[in-house]
């Protein structure tokens, strides 16, 4: 009998490739810093294995998914799709951009590429771009976030503040060396100006450059004013997938944080409406959506958290309820901060 049964548990364990790498999984997660807050976004890898709780019991692991096994062919049917809801690392992200959400952009043929969701990056036809000198970066840091373009005296302000005559100077000369390397890196003529100045308005000229924020932007202001919801799920579509971390993420400048925060209740509220949308027609698609938020938009977010364990407590996963809120705690924990009552409402609805 005691023969009989380890050979059953063994052949249950190889029937489970990922158990090899649970011990990984957590770590990962327990060991992340806050993308929102450090300014990393989260990074996209390839998964070979189901998302594993470390601290699960393998025997009763392997028992929730032997109850999988097809009754006609006595074969193992897919995972239980409890066992996806386990760990929330970059395994989250992973899965979400391979399936429907495409990272960042294709820039439009001709124009240089310009990424600020998530750092400052600047590229042509493939090849990045260096900005030089800081004048220049700040400049051009400042201008992808305003596609009008802003006053001469309001961009000396930002920048250069209390400078006077020398932040004058030091706009021209910012100026000369973005045209410059522009051209460097397109081959254009010297008479090209890629920075231009329109009724005393200093712009990034559209013709040349392509930048995530302002597709994100764009994206914004569709999802809130079109009546046909497929176009409304496009434009979230596409917020979520150009938000790849807060805006000119590792810049401290006091005027990029005001920005920078927008642009995250934009995304957040850009996932919240997704889940929202899709939770009826395809509840994991929404979990998919909220798995990504909570790792790469906004982890302290109880709204996300709250929304993600509703859908997995009415899905009837109560284990995945009770790590995603240990997830939450955690989260929290590093900054001084605990679940809200409302959270543990949301959370003993469903393990009462």
């Amino acid at each position: 009998m005691v023969m009989l049964l380890a050979a059953v548990l063994i052949h249950r364990r190889r029937r489970w490739p990922g158990l090899a790498v649970a011990a990984s999984s957590r770590a990962a997660v327990s060991g992340r810093t806050d993308a929102g807050r450090s300014g990393s976004a989260a990074a996209s890898v390839s998964v070979q294995a189901p998302w594993i709780d470390a601290t699960a019991d393998p025997v009763a692991g392997a028992t929730a998914e032997a109850q999988t096994v097809a009754p006609e062919s006595g074969t193992a049917a897919a995972v239980t799709r409890e066992s996806d809801d386990v760990d929330l690392g970059d395994t989250a992200s992973a899965s979400l951009s391979a399936e429907w959400v495409e990272p960042g952009f294709v820039t439009e043929p001709g124009k240089g590429k310009a990424e600020v969701l998530g750092g400052l990056r600047l590229s042509y036809d493939g090849v990045e771009v260096s900005f030089g000198r800081a004048v220049a970066s700040d400049l051009f840091a400042l201008l992808s976030t305003s596609q009008e373009g802003l006053a001469t005296e309001s961009i000396i302000d930002t920048l250069w503040p209390g400078d006077g005559d020398r932040g004058v100077r030091s706009l021209e000369s910012a100026v000369r060396q973005l045209n410059q390397v522009m051209r460097q890196a397109s081959g254009h003529a010297a008479s090209v100006k890629f920075v231009v100045k329109t009724r005393q308005r200093r712009h990034l000229a559209p013709a040349y450059f392509d930048v995530d924020y302002w597709r994100f932007e764009k994206a914004f202001i569709r999802a809130n004013s079109t009546g046909e919801e497929s176009d409304r799920l496009a434009a979230l579509h596409e917020m979520l997938a150009l938000y790849q971390g807060p805006l000119l993420a590792g810049r401290d400048a006091l005027w990029i944080l005001p920005l920078r925060q927008a642009a995250q209740r934009q995304a957040v509220d850009a996932a919240e409406r997704l889940a929202e949308l899709v939770r009826g027609d395809d509840p994991d698609r929404a979990l998919d959506v909220l798995r990504l938020a909570v790792e790469r938009i906004d982890p302290y977010s109880e709204l996300l958290w709250c929304q993600l364990m509703t859908i997995q407590g009415e899905l009837g996963r109560t284990s995945a309820v009770r790590r995603s809120f240990g997830l939450l705690e955690e989260r929290l924990a590093e900054i001084d901060a605990s679940p809200s009552i409302e959270v543990h409402q949301v959370c003993e609805r469903f393990l009462r």
